[in-house]
């Protein structure tokens, strides 16, 4: 006979990246098997997907109509499609109002600063004068930002020192709906993810420090050394934004901490990078949490469980080594958590990530690098 598992809300996946991969485990271990909308049978999350469909996003209402609950993994949907599959009775979450401030950042940057929460300056970019015009306004630095996400490899923003630079930049990314914010003085670079229900109950993770360079999150960390009073008010900013927007989910705010204060930066409607750390570090991860409130389901606590974590992000160099090579030498590291991806290695993706949890910042992040050296066939120094 077979094995007829009560179908308790089917739930749908679009995409296949590292999060939809992450996701769709997450509730497996609920005990839901959910639908998964892959682009392609190689990709990360199709690899641990077995039963994945592998249709154009286009077909997106055709996948609907088996689902009770549709989620997406990226900011890169079919807004006016979305809006009309909710018409027609499809339950989507996170909805496309909170989408479409996740997906267009001039749109975001409106409402935030309506609803009188702290961002940089930002105008339109269409052409040269609007570049002129805001330089006159705020000065040298600026930065100019491409208002929808592409993809992860793909580069949304630039810090221009003077008009010539601006001009080669608008050059480069013809075609695409850019604007420009004034330059932040950074002190430490933020992140607080809030999980959501549909009826406004809502649990934060603490507050993560990011590093980055290159364009490229390198690490996170766990505490971040902000002291109570900015990790509070950065917690309740979040947990309000994620009110205003009305986000059902997971939705992840980054702030910049400057010499003046803390301002929002971007929000992303989806599980973030930088909580990959909480599969580890919390009692419910990230995407146990999305899974749980997008399905109105009793969220988990969000508490952490280490004094401190580090998590270091797998990402491919120019030598292209293929971390699954040295699998083997990352997990004689032991303390440290490995994730990879099943992607294949180019320069500048992401390839995987690794955590530490450990009693401080320091014992944290020696375990993480360590692993993550490995991983990259890196000798110690």
């Amino acid at each position: 006979m077979p094995n007829e598992l009560p179908a308790i809300y089917p739930l749908g996946i679009v995409g296949s990246g590292q999060i939809a991969r992450m996701l769709h485990s997450a509730a497996v271990q609920l005990g839901i098997t959910p639908r998964l909308m892959a682009e392609d049978s190689g990709d990360s999350a199709a690899l641990a997907a077995p039963g994945a469909s592998f249709r154009h996003p286009d077909a997106l209402s055709s996948f609907a109509e088996v689902c009770e609950v549709v989620t997406f993994e990226h900011e890169r949907v079919d807004l006016g499609l979305v809006r009309y599959l909710e018409e027609a009775g499809a339950v989507i979450r996170p909805g496309s109002t909170t989408l479409r401030a996740a997906m267009d950042k001039t749109h975001q940057r409106r409402i935030l600063l309506n609803r009188a929460f702290n961002v940089p300056p930002f105008a339109e970019l269409r052409g040269p004068d609007d570049m002129l015009d805001f330089a006159e306004m705020f000065g040298w630095p600026m930065v100019i930002k491409s208002v929808r996400s592409g993809g992860q490899a793909d580069r949304g923003s630039w810090v221009v020192d003077n008009e010539r630079d601006a001009l080669r930049v608008m050059a480069e990314q013809v075609g695409r709906d850019l604007m420009i914010e004034a330059f932040q003085p950074i002190v430490k670079e933020l992140v607080v993810l809030v999980a959501r229900r549909p009826g406004g109950n809502a649990r934060c993770y603490p507050v993560a420090e990011t590093v980055n360079a290159d364009g490229a999150c390198r690490e996170i960390r766990i505490p971040a050394a902000i002291g109570s009073r900015i990790a509070t008010e950065a917690m309740e900013t979040a947990r309000r934004i994620a009110g205003e927007l009305d986000a059902v989910g997971v939705i992840a705010v980054e702030f910049f901490l400057t010499t003046d204060g803390l301002v929002v930066n971007e929000i992303a409607a989806r599980p973030h990078n930088a909580g990959h750390h909480t599969i580890e570090n919390a009692p419910t991860s990230q995407f146990e949490n999305h899974v749980r409130a997008i399905l109105d389901f009793p969220l988990g606590p969000t508490h952490a469980l280490a004094k401190a974590c580090v998590t270091v992000n797998v990402i491919g160099g120019i030598e292209t080594v293929d971390p699954a090579v040295h699998l083997a030498e990352a997990l004689a590291v032991e303390g440290a958590h490995i994730h990879l991806y099943g992607k294949r290695p180019r320069p500048g993706r992401k390839l995987g990530h690794v955590t530490a949890l450990g009693d401080d910042m320091d014992q944290a992040r020696e375990l993480a690098r360590r692993a993550e050296g490995a991983l990259m066939n890196r000798r110690p120094a």
